[in-house]
């Protein structure tokens, strides 16, 4: 089995990133450990996008902080903070189903 990835479901983007952090940090799994990511990598992003050119550059950059916090966390060496206030935004939707 090459990886096991969890979904990210209802956690914040900065959640997301912290808990595979953690998961990552936990020494000796023979397998690669991350997410499954929707909303949580892609949230803030596409707020910030709207669908309006002017704002692709801004989206563009938030999409890539969100990036870097995952591939951190992916080593298990994210410091946390990144996304700002909007990576804090709870992604949760009550009787959500997959």
């Amino acid at each position: 089995m090459p990886g096991i990835m969890f979904l990210s479901g209802g956690q914040t983007e900065e959640e997301a990133s912290i808990n595979l952090d953690a998961i990552n940090r936990i020494t000796g799994s023979p397998w690669q450990l991350s997410f499954s990511y929707g909303r949580a990598l892609q949230h803030s992003c596409i707020k910030t996008w709207k669908g309006k050119e002017e704002n692709l550059k801004q989206a563009q950059e938030i999409f890539l902080q969100r990036a870097k916090a995952n591939s951190e966390a992916q080593l298990g060496k994210y410091a946390g903070g990144a996304g700002g206030e909007a990576a804090g935004v709870s992604l949760f939707e009550k009787d959500y189903r997959y």
